[in-house]
């Protein structure tokens, strides 16, 4: 079981980035700022005025997303990581489900609005080849996550996350590189057959390049 393991984990990483191609049907467009008076105003008030929402090939949202005004950022390096200058526990975003979801763990997710926050896999044998890298955002009830400023430690973000899901284990999404910066915001499909949704964020540093699985979960 571990050696299969450790051939999944290879397969990703050597897996070019490039292999992403546009998904026919699928399109992200923009729309403007969340105002759902359920959200707390403090989180409101924390995002970029414009979000994106998702299609799908019969023109279904997917998903809408907005992204903090400005994300902090660290000098950190983490081995793994592609993200690794946004710390744990930061305050990333909002993604907006109008029907059930499915997030990179398989886990169902009900319809509803989630902050989410950046964590990191756990590097053990539960974990090992599950992903391209250890970066996530962690899906949490926008109504139990109310101070986007405070800087949440793993198991406070851990335990407020699997209410998102329902179960013993956070609610995850997974990060990615982008498979190019042209025409980004974007959606492509990478060669796990996974739906990214591909965007520059802004961040203390500079707008960040991101890919986020929208639609796919994990074999390994």
């Amino acid at each position: 079981m571990m050696n299969r393991f450790f051939v999944v984990l290879l397969f990703f990483a050597l897996a070019p980035v490039t292999a992403a191609k546009k998904v026919e049907g699928y399109k992200v467009e923009s729309i403007g700022a969340l105002s759902d008076t359920k959200v707390p105003e403090a989180v409101r008030n924390a995002l970029d005025s414009k979000g994106l929402r998702v299609l799908d090939d019969k023109g279904k949202p997917v998903c809408e997303i907005w992204f903090g005004k400005t994300i902090p950022t660290t000098k950190g390096e983490v081995a793994g990581a592609n993200f690794a200058q946004i710390a744990e526990g930061t305050f990333v975003g909002v993604i907006k489900f109008s029907s059930d979801a499915i997030d990179y763990r398989g886990q169902g997710i009900k319809p509803g609005i989630y902050t989410l926050r950046y964590g990191l896999i756990m590097q053990d044998g539960n974990h090992l080849g599950v992903s391209p890298a250890r970066d996530f955002l962690l899906a949490c009830p926008a109504t139990e996550d109310k101070d986007p400023a405070a800087q949440l430690k793993t198991e406070d973000l851990f335990k407020i996350s699997r209410a998102a899901s329902g179960t013993g284990h956070p609610s995850v999404w997974c990060l990615v590189q982008v498979s190019s910066n042209e025409g980004l915001p974007k959606v492509v499909k990478n060669e796990h057959e996974h739906i990214v949704v591909e965007t520059k964020i802004p961040t203390r540093s500079g707008d960040l390049a991101i890919g986020l699985i929208v639609v796919g979960k994990t074999e390994g």
